[in-house]
């Protein structure tokens, strides 16, 4: 049988076995009090969820999921000062869970204490509140990533980086998003000295005693920059940044795809894994910005001639190829509010710890600054709320 047929074999086994398959394996795994399935009416940034019943370890339930209130987020001081609708508006982001993004633009020396000040914010004297953050730090990255190897001084200080964020998380329950835009490891002409470093990371932060780690795997239309698609491509990204210490992988960091494809993606991941000899790990999808499912290729930029990381903002309920926020923050991915088919509920239900907000289309070109106009205009055109659809 070619490695096509088995791998889409393996698929098929993986929906059929999933409780059976599911790993135990991993940081921050939670054996469960009940299990029996019952959706919660309030999110989960407001009462603890339960975990689907064919995912009893999923880390991200039973526990309140975190909203950082202070100077580190840049939504949170516009929405301070903003009154009436547009404070309502606003409200949108700045009361939902999001992920922080640490990367090299934070000095080592702060790392620690940056780190300890987001935690301690984020669980507001609940240690059992979950709290977010990506680690965005390897340098060089993205397109430089490409070029230039990272010298010795770089990797060291990547190093030191790593170290302090694990002091400054310490035992918090912590969901770490491992290196946003995964594909560019592939390109890396150092691409064992980044694997090396992004596998000690990897092992470094799931070591901690709560703290939950999924590597950027790419998204449904993304596996490698600038070449085919295929699925084994994304799992390469995870096998050389040490998907066997992590909980899993996480998909759609900075593109516009949508829940039902990054499950199909996910899916087929996790079979390339299991053909290797893998565990098969869990994912997370990001779906801040897949209010309006798109392909990367299809999105429009916001400006002539700009970049589609600043996709222009949906104005109408009709309005395609543009961005608007997608499914709120949930470890209940396969609830029925969600509109999920069938079988991608059924996958979603065993697989996918969370629909989690680790990307930021509110922000310039998804990097910064804060801009009040596209934020306002994704509150007003999103299709969803708090609980369901509008």
């Amino acid at each position: 049988m070619s490695r096509p047929l088995i791998v889409r074999a393996l698929a098929v086994l993986l929906l059929l076995t999933a409780p059976a398959v599911a790993p135990t394996t991993g940081a921050a795994a939670i054996a469960p009090s009940e299990r029996h399935e019952r959706a919660t009416s309030l999110p989960v940034w407001l009462a603890p969820a339960e975990p689907h019943a064919e995912n009893p370890t999923n880390p991200l339930a039973y526990r309140l999921w975190g909203v950082y209130r202070g100077p580190q987020d840049q939504v949170w001081r516009p929405y301070m000062r903003a009154k009436g609708a547009t404070r309502a508006a606003l409200a949108t982001i700045a009361e939902r869970p999001r992920t922080k993004w640490y990367g090299k633009y934070l000095p080592d020396a702060r790392v620690r204490a940056t780190v300890t000040d987001y935690v301690a914010n984020s669980q507001a004297g609940n240690p059992e509140t979950l709290s977010q953050m990506a680690v965005f730090r390897m340098v060089p990255w993205e397109g430089e990533a490409c070029r230039r190897p990272t010298t010795p001084a770089e990797a060291a200080s990547y190093r030191t980086y790593v170290q302090e964020l694990a002091a400054g998380i310490g035992d918090a329950h912590t969901l770490v998003v491992m290196q946003p835009d995964g594909p560019f490891l592939l390109c890396a002409p150092d691409r064992a000295v980044k694997s090396e470093l992004l596998t000690w990371a990897t092992q470094t932060l799931s070591a901690l005693p709560n703290t939950s780690v999924y590597i950027d795997a790419g998204a449904a239309d993304w596996c490698q920059n600038g070449t085919a698609q295929e699925s084994w491509r994304c799992a390469e990204i995870l096998k050389l940044s040490g998907i066997q210490h992590a909980r899993g992988f996480a998909l759609d960091s900075t593109h516009y795809t949508g829940p039902v494809e990054n499950i199909d993606r996910g899916m087929e991941i996790i079979a390339e894994l299991v053909a290797d000899g893998y565990a098969a790990p869990h994912f997370i999808i990001d779906t801040a910005k897949s209010g309006r499912p798109t392909m990367w290729r299809d999105m429009i930029s916001a400006t002539p001639r700009g970049l589609r990381n600043n996709a222009r903002t949906c104005s109408r309920p009709t309005m395609k190829r543009c961005v608007t926020l997608g499914i709120p923050p949930t470890p209940r991915p396969a609830d029925p509010q969600w509109g999920l088919p069938d079988p991608q509920r059924q996958q979603a239900a065993a697989y996918v710890d969370g629909f989690v907000w680790f990307g930021r289309p509110w922000l310039y070109n998804q990097a910064d600054p804060f801009v009040k106009k596209r934020a306002l205009a994704m509150a007003a055109s999103t299709p969803w709320t708090d609980t369901g659809p509008r």
